[in-house]
């Protein structure tokens, strides 16, 4: 689709990619913010003769609910995005993120109303995981779509800048709201898991508030303006005629559930269960290898803008692998009381951030417009679900059996799925961004022709 290339255009495509990205950072803030309380909302919601380990399990298990219905609710709201388009439903996706969020830090504990109080819990995590489902396939489908054809990896690289600044506001609303009660309301101990659902629910009602004027997609639109045939089952097309670009976007999602969930996660309580090392250096740790992975993560964009995917996602599977072979030398014999310590992490997240990075955007270029959100959303939440959900607790087993190098072998096998993503890239069609080409001049088996154009 054509798209004016006017001062004001280019301003208002910024304007969207701004805003289209806040709400992909609540995913992660919520994401992080359960974890870090998770010990909290188990003594708040279940009963206190339970045993702790128990508890924890139950806690965990409602958190993973939320993961567990985002595939089914993300197709449901990508195929009604696919056919009305993408600012309505992602509107909705947002409000819906923010009222369960704050009605979680409200809700009313075990003590006071005994069971009905982890069925609404329950009910909460389920209302974020339909609301996650769709927002974050809407988010990258719909910046990806504002972006203009050279700035495309960039513009997806940012909105995951902005997701992972989530991870930072979690871990911050965690820390600071444990200081709040500590220093200021020592007689409401509630508010350390409280106050930080309410704050990020209030920061998703000022993300809607910001949505209201987002222009609908130039892609979506102009399709709409020439009225092309939108399909009647996305699910039946995108599985009929897009069978390889669903089978790369899952080899693509699982790279970045396990570094996500490796690095960006399990890392602190890795280092705190593992290797002993004391909670604010474990957690100190964690957000520096965080902020070096955004401080990347432009610069992956820019270089999948400038010399085209197949070359980025190599360069990236071959130098978080170095920088995580470094760290499986380093770190089981590293003293926790070191200096290095803090900033061990920081070069193989710099390097890895690269398998995130590329996501919004290489996911929404291997799918037409008309089914590109669920073409996005079926192997991406499906991943995440059965994977990312469960990840945590196999990273704890592997640990137990294989030994502290096993969070540094799971990484290992996302650089090789990046490499394997590298030498698939030149057979999938591309629709947006570096690489794109009509139909016509799409040919899968002449690889070498498709490599020099990329």
């Amino acid at each position: 689709m054509t798209r004016s290339s006017s001062p004001d255009a280019a301003r208002r495509a910024r304007r969207n990619i701004r805003l289209g990205s806040l709400g992909a950072a609540l995913e992660y803030y919520d994401f992080v913010v359960y974890i870090y309380v998770a010990t909290l909302i188990g003594k708040a919601f279940f009963p206190p003769d339970m045993a702790p380990t128990l508890r924890l399990v139950q806690t965990l298990a409602i958190y993973s609910t939320g993961l567990l219905v985002r595939p089914v609710a993300g197709v449901l709201i990508a195929r009604v995005a696919d056919r009305v388009g993408r600012k309505r439903l992602f509107l909705l996706t947002v409000a819906v993120m923010s009222v369960s969020t704050v009605l979680i830090g409200i809700l009313p504990t075990y003590a006071q109303v005994g069971w009905p109080a982890p069925v609404l819990l329950l009910l909460m995590r389920l209302g974020q995981g339909c609301a996650v489902g769709g927002e974050v396939p809407a988010a990258a489908v719909f910046v990806t779509e504002h972006a203009p054809s050279g700035r495309v990896a960039r513009a997806g690289a940012f909105q995951q800048l902005t997701a992972y600044s989530g991870f930072l506001l979690g871990a911050a609303a965690a820390f600071l709201s444990g200081l709040v009660v500590t220093h200021l309301t020592p007689g409401a101990p509630s508010l350390a898991w409280r106050l930080p659902f309410v704050v990020g629910g209030l920061l998703g009602f000022v993300s809607l508030y910001l949505r209201r004027k987002l222009d609908e997609t130039p892609e979506f639109a102009g399709e709409r303006r020439e009225e092309v045939r939108r399909p009647s089952a996305p699910i039946r097309e995108v599985l009929g005629k897009h069978r390889a670009a669903v089978w790369f976007a899952v080899l693509v999602s699982v790279a970045i559930t396990l570094v996500n969930v490796t690095y960006f996660n399990y890392w602190p309580t890795y280092l705190q269960t593992a290797l002993h090392y004391p909670a604010t250096t474990a957690l100190a740790a964690s957000l520096v290898g965080i902020a070096g992975a955004m401080v990347a993560m432009p610069v992956w964009g820019l270089v999948a803008d400038r010399y085209g995917w197949r070359r980025m996602l190599l360069w990236v599977g071959l130098s978080a692998a170095a920088a995580t072979v470094l760290l499986l030398a380093v770190v089981p014999g590293l003293s926790p009381r070191s200096g290095l310590a803090m900033w061990i992490l920081l070069p193989a997240a710099m390097a890895a951030s690269g398998v995130p990075a590329a996501v919004p955007s290489l996911l929404s270029a291997i799918f037409p417009t008309e089914v590109r959100q669920t073409g996005f959303s079926l192997p991406y939440n499906a991943v995440i679900a059965l994977l990312g959900g469960f990840l945590n607790l196999i990273l704890v087993w592997l640990v137990a059996t294989v030994g502290t190098g096993a969070p540094m072998y799971v990484v290992l096998a996302a650089c090789v799925l990046t490499v394997a993503a590298a030498l698939a890239v030149a057979g999938i069609r591309l629709y947006l961004g570096t690489g794109a080409r009509p139909a016509q001049d799409f040919d899968p088996g002449n690889a070498l022709k498709l490599e020099e154009k990329l």
